[in-house]
């Protein structure tokens, strides 16, 4: 039997939406019909509604841009918005001082402060500032984590460009320079 699907935590809807995009008017609307209420938090969210407000917020905050642009900008303002939250705060206050290469090694764990622990991650050297990335993440974009890990890279007081080599249908592989 295969294990249930994640749930994904009310800091990373705050953080992503709240903090973010600062979501309100249509945008906040849209998202209580589909089941988050930033004034009325759960303690979590089916991934199935994360996708779906994630693809909703795509539509309403970046209609003029592809969908690889999109996304990834997404990925850099949720990141953003998820350093803001108390949650997001703790891992957000090391990253200047642990530097680009020691933020990537921990991006497991940040994951798992998003709820993700069922996403494996395997990384591999390509030099002194470059790494691979291949993460089995079957919910989301790969370029809503490239944007992720960009917003994060830049707050370690990097420089990045994070280009997606792989995608399949159980996860995707990134190259990360900075």
């Amino acid at each position: 039997m295969s294990p249930p699907p994640p749930r994904v935590p009310a800091s990373v809807f705050e953080g992503f939406f709240v903090r973010g995009l600062q979501a309100e008017g249509r945008l906040a609307q849209e998202l209580e019909a589909l089941g988050y209420d930033s004034r009325k938090p759960e303690l979590d969210y089916p991934i199935a509604l994360w996708q779906r407000a994630v693809a909703l917020a795509r539509r309403e905050r970046y209609a003029e841009l592809g969908d690889e642009d999109a996304y990834r900008q997404l990925g850099r303002q949720g990141v953003f918005g998820f350093a803001q939250t108390l949650v997001g705060r703790v891992a957000a206050v090391a990253l200047p001082m642990i530097g680009p290469a020691q933020a990537l090694e921990r991006v497991p764990r940040y994951l798992a402060m998003m709820g993700r622990s069922d996403v494996d991650v395997s990384m591999s050297s390509e030099g002194e500032r470059g790494r691979r990335l291949s993460l089995s993440d079957r919910y989301n974009r790969p370029e809503l984590m490239a944007g992720g890990l960009e917003g994060m890279l830049e707050m370690a007081n990097a420089r990045p460009r994070i280009s997606v080599e792989e995608r399949s249908s159980g996860g995707y592989r990134l190259f990360v320079r900075w």
